[in-house]
């Protein structure tokens, strides 16, 4: 899911006047900020079998330059696969599978819903934090 935040025109202006680099650190941390609400909200929502899928789920910060991506989901390293169940449940849960018994396992949509629910309020932790660190930067400049 990608996000387009519109009315960032004075940020984005302000944004351009400093320094390349006091620019990526405050992108950085807005969206470490915005994926963070995601986080939580993802987690609260994923469903509660034995709790690995919950306790996996993860945010991850990527990007160059200006082009700053953050990641929230299930971290396949921390769930670990035995002869019940693969170590990438967290598709399966999100959009249903066929059981080994042939069962179909309706899609539980956790991520989507979640994630749907607490945009409001990541691109409101986004617009702050950015708009603290354009100040925090400027100052120090």
């Amino acid at each position: 899911m990608s996000v387009n935040m519109k009315g960032f025109e004075k940020l984005t202006r302000k944004l351009n006047r400093l320094h390349r680099y006091a620019a990526r650190r405050a992108m950085r941390k807005a969206t470490r900020a915005g994926t963070t609400v995601l986080l939580k909200a993802v987690r609260q929502a994923t469903p509660v079998d034995e709790g690995v899928l919950k306790k996996a789920q993860t945010s991850k910060i990527h990007g160059r330059k200006m082009n700053i991506t953050g990641i929230v989901g299930a971290d396949v390293a921390k769930l670990e696969a035995d002869e019940r169940r693969p170590s990438n449940i967290d598709w399966l849960v999100e959009e249903g599978h066929v059981a080994p018994d042939g069962t179909f396992v309706p899609p539980a949509g956790y991520m989507k819903r979640a994630s749907a629910e607490a945009m409001p309020r990541a691109e409101a932790a986004y617009r702050a934090k950015l708009a603290e660190e354009i100040e925090r930067e400027a100052a120090k400049a």
